[in-house]
């Protein structure tokens, strides 16, 4: 479990749902669980435990996006094939700045663990802010937006975090949700292509069970 076994590195897994996780310091237990809290424990090797921050939010809202763009498309009786439209979304949210856009998108169309009644919703709207390139960017802005609301820049850092090792499918092939995880975070993003950060935080779940 290469991804893991340096306790400066948090680790980013973004599939299908959204993770972000870091070993805890030695000496560590945790208190009574918190259902409100954002941020579980799970007991790791060597006695250390593993904080995890699970988002019900991840991959699956780029995809939703994408099925509603899709949907738009065949209702004005035009096709669009959904590779198309991926390809599409993802090149003009590059082009669009980290800060060039003020819509605000929360996107938890799936509440959360800590919080199941929560919803999404869309605000700043103007004239200006609704382009297909800066909605794709505050979308996947949003995304990371909301895993930084469970477990902030300044967790990691107090915790003596210096890089985030990411991972999944979602994050791999979308350099916009990279770049926000780097300028949100504001601490080095490596990519982890081999499934090594994967195989690290799935294994210390089946620890706990």
């Amino acid at each position: 479990m290469p991804a893991l076994q340096d306790e400066h590195d948090a680790v980013l897994n973004i599939s299908t749902s959204a993770q972000l996780s870091f070993i805890m310091p030695e000496g560590f237990t945790p208190s009574t669980s918190d259902p409100s809290s954002p941020i579980e424990y799970f007991p790791y090797f060597g006695g250390r435990y593993l904080a995890v921050a699970a988002s019900l939010n991840g991959g699956n809202i780029m995809a939703s996006f994408v099925r509603m763009l899709q949907q738009w498309t065949h209702m004005l009786g035009l096709g669009v094939p959904e590779h198309k439209i991926w390809d599409v979304i993802l090149s003009i949210a590059e082009d669009t700045q980290c800060n060039d856009s003020d819509l605000i998108i929360v996107p938890t169309i799936y509440g959360e663990r800590h919080r199941p009644e929560q919803k999404a919703c869309v605000t700043n709207i103007n004239s200006q802010n609704v382009t297909l390139g800066k909605v794709s960017r505050a979308l996947c802005r949003g995304v990371i937006a909301n895993l930084h609301s469970m477990m902030s820049r300044e967790t990691l850092v107090r915790s003596g975090i210096e890089r985030i090792v990411g991972s999944g499918s979602a994050l791999l092939k979308n350099r916009v949700l990279q770049e926000e995880v780097k300028y949100q975070y504001r601490l080095p993003l490596e990519l982890d292509s081999n499934g090594t950060a994967d195989a690290a935080t799935g294994a210390a779940l089946v620890a706990r069970s």
